[in-house]
């Protein structure tokens, strides 16, 4: 694979999957940012709506700032289609992009403030070498993008795990769709681990066990839309350790999650399931 360096501060790294239906909307709050240091990067996964012709319309629209990677394999799933976008650019800093959101105009503003913050204190370097993930909140929405709750985090004890880093081994507190990593948080989770299913997680877990850093802006800064199967997955992270345990995705999510610990980072079974215990009840 050809790697391309980011002429822009920030690659914008956007998988798509038969997404037309909000996908025009996601793409208009993304070139409406207040801060339009950033180039977008498409890689698309076999769709067969219109999809596409979308990109184009708005790759014409705004000539120079989107770049469409050719998948060399198609039907991928989004976690490689992701992974894939970020071996193709090399950048300062990286966000991923999911196709049926809705940015806030000052998404990448707000973040991009929050990072050079963490770095500045994690750093005394000009460049940061220090792997460095930052989130913010997300505010739930239906189709119509009608609100929700206006806080995904809310149930997620961010307050706990800033105490306690360790508890990111158990607990999703980190969405893909309102992250920014810098480049070393790159490096340090490329490649993606065969036992990785999630590729936020992934490049979350990997800072934290490499000497990085993970923080959390307590500012919702993206609309998360929720419908389908989508809708699913969002109550999921609103329930207690019992209840997601209790479902069969719940136990297969849940020893796929401590295979991956132990064979990646070497935390045994046992020690997985005292955080478990712990971090659910605290």
């Amino acid at each position: 694979m050809v790697i391309r360096r980011n002429s822009r501060q920030i690659a914008v790294l956007l998988a798509t999957y038969n997404g037309a239906r909000f996908l025009k909307e996601q793409l208009e709050s993304l070139f409406r940012q207040s801060c339009d240091d950033f180039l977008l990067y498409v890689r698309d996964d076999g769709s067969t709506d219109d999809t596409l012709t979308i990109v184009e319309e708005f790759r014409q629209k705004f000539p120079g700032r989107i770049v469409v990677v050719d998948g060399d394999e198609k039907h991928v799933g989004a976690a490689k289609s992701f992974m894939r976008l970020l071996q193709y650019v090399e950048s300062d800093y990286y966000m991923f992009c999911d196709q049926d959101d809705f940015w806030h105009a000052t998404k990448i503003e707000k973040t991009i403030a929050h990072m050079r913050d963490v770095e500045s204190r994690a750093c005394c370097d000009k460049v940061c070498t220090t792997p460095v993930v930052v989130s913010t909140d997300l505010r739930v929405v239906d189709e119509s993008r009608n609100v929700l709750r206006e806080s995904f985090n809310a149930n997620l004890k961010i307050d706990v795990f800033r105490k306690h880093p360790q508890m990111l081994c158990v607990r999703h507190v980190v969405t893909g769709c309102a992250m920014m990593f810098n480049r070393a948080a790159r490096d340090a989770a490329l490649p993606m681990s065969p036992f990785a299913s999630m590729h936020d997680e992934w490049v979350a877990l990997c800072t934290q066990f490499r000497g990085g850093k993970v923080s959390v802006l307590d500012e919702a800064t993206v609309d998360y839309r929720q419908h389908g199967s989508n809708t699913l997955g969002a109550n999921s992270a609103m329930k207690d350790f019992t209840d997601r345990v209790a479902s069969s995705d719940g136990r297969k999510s849940f020893f796929a999650l401590a295979r991956l610990l132990r064979k990646e980072f070497g935390v045994s079974f046992p020690r997985f399931l005292f955080y478990k215990l712990i971090y659910s009840w605290l």
